[in-house]
Parts: structure tokens; sequence; C-alpha cells
């Protein structure tokens, strides 16, 4: 295994939460973890998870454009353990 593919797994992994916390801190203007807690308690963290997600398209597509295709697996690898999350705690 690559260590641009190790590097492009991690940062697929942090980013969707980097994405939510600045959302919900700085646009929305609420406090992160009561918010995550309301969400947890909806039973709509796969719907937020997939939404926060999207910011890994554009990741893997700026990869894909400077030509760094290892980097770019691995963040697809990420965005593909963030789909079974998804699914797993769609049928809990």
């Amino acid at each position: 295994m690559n260590n641009q593919t190790i590097t492009g797994f991690v940062v697929g992994l942090v980013s969707p939460f980097v994405a939510f916390s600045v959302y919900v801190l700085f646009f929305l203007d609420l406090d992160l973890f009561e918010t995550l807690y309301k969400i947890v308690e909806a039973n709509k963290l796969p719907h937020i998870i997939s939404l926060s997600l999207l910011i890994n398209l554009l990741i893997f597509f700026m990869k894909i454009k400077t030509n760094r295709d290892h980097a770019a697996r691995g963040v697809l690898g990420s965005t593909i353990l963030y789909g079974f999350l998804i699914v797993v705690l769609k049928f809990i």
C-alpha cells in the first residue's frame, strides 16, 4: 500500500467531520456536541453522514485532476467505508 493511499484514506475519513463541524459552528452558530446529540436522538445520523460525504467527492475529483491517483484511491476507500457505516446505521 502506497503512502499516498494511506494519506488519502485519512483525509477522506477526517474531512466529512471537519466539513460538518465548520457548517454547524460557523454557519448555523450552534453548539457542535448539542447538535450531534439532537441528530442522534432524531435518528438522522445516516442522513447527515451521507450529506457530509459530499466534501469527499470534491476532494476525490481534485486528486484525480492533479494526477494523484493513489491519494484519490484512498479517498474513495474511505468513502466506501462510510457507505458501509451508513448501511449499518440504517438497519439498526
